[in-house]
């Protein structure tokens, strides 16, 4: 019986964090969220943006209103107020989330602004990097109770992989554009990795649920996260150091 392989070596970026989020339960999410603050914090004084919030108060930083008022600009979001029905369903199924894998708790209770996706266009669910903290729902979201932790999972993926790209950028400025294995074309590199780490946490989600529909849906995460990985390594002279520490981790989980 061979021996099993080694693991991937940490770069520096994971050394910090103590890993990638939802990947390693030793990630250190109240280090990311630290230093998240401090950067909006010293951003915002240097572009002048009027608050009245101090150096000892620099945590308020972390409020969805606080993290948008920096992106502002680049246009509206897609966004309608969700409705009571539709947040109390949220709640719910965050505090399922946790129940179900507890390491996530403190993923899961991220300060985050849900809204109903409009329109959609299409989506169930959406987020950027434009408005990060926010995450857009369809009704669709709300279609089962499985849909809708699937989503949230895939959308706070992405919104802690957000904070960690606003401190440590994933790829290098003009790096060509890559397409998903779904066939979506015009990704950055950054974006096809966001794509395998969602890919990643889900795996995760579905093998702590543990379900024979779970398996199918592993089989088909599996394959699509290898896909994204394989992109992402056609853009590997682009890749940013953290880029490629977080690829690196995240082959081991294909």
């Amino acid at each position: 019986m061979s021996a099993p392989a080694a693991a991937a070596p940490r770069g520096p970026l994971l050394i910090d964090l103590d890993g990638v989020p939802f990947l390693d339960d030793e990630f250190c999410a109240r280090r990311l969220l630290a230093l998240t603050a401090a950067v909006r914090h010293c951003a915002a004084g240097q572009r002048r943006i009027e608050t009245a919030i101090t150096d000892r108060e620099v945590e308020a930083w972390l409020a969805p209103s606080r993290a948008y008022l920096l992106g502002a600009g680049r246009g509206p979001m897609p966004a309608l107020p969700l409705p009571p029905g539709y947040q109390e369903q949220v709640t719910g199924t965050l505090a399922g989330i946790a129940a179900l894998i507890p390491a996530w708790e403190q993923l899961v209770r991220l300060p985050v602004r849900y809204a109903a996706l409009y329109p959609a266009n299409g989506a169930i669910s959406a987020s950027s990097t434009a408005w990060p903290q926010h995450v857009l729902l369809a009704d669709e979201a709300f279609a089962t109770s499985r849909e809708l932790r699937e989503q949230l999972v895939h959308e706070l993926a992405h919104q802690w992989l957000y904070l960690i790209q606003a401190i440590w950028p994933l790829d290098a400025p003009g790096a060509p554009l890559l397409t998903l294995p779904s066939g979506t074309g015009r990704r950055t590199p950054a974006e096809v990795i966001g794509a395998a780490h969602v890919a990643a946490a889900l795996i995760r989600l579905y093998q702590a649920d543990g379900t024979v529909r779970a398996r199918d849906r592993i089989r088909t995460l599996t394959a699509y996260g290898a896909g994204c990985l394989e992109a992402a390594a056609s853009a590997a002279p682009d890749l940013a150091p953290a880029g490629i520490s977080i690829t690196q981790r995240l082959k081991e989980a294909f």
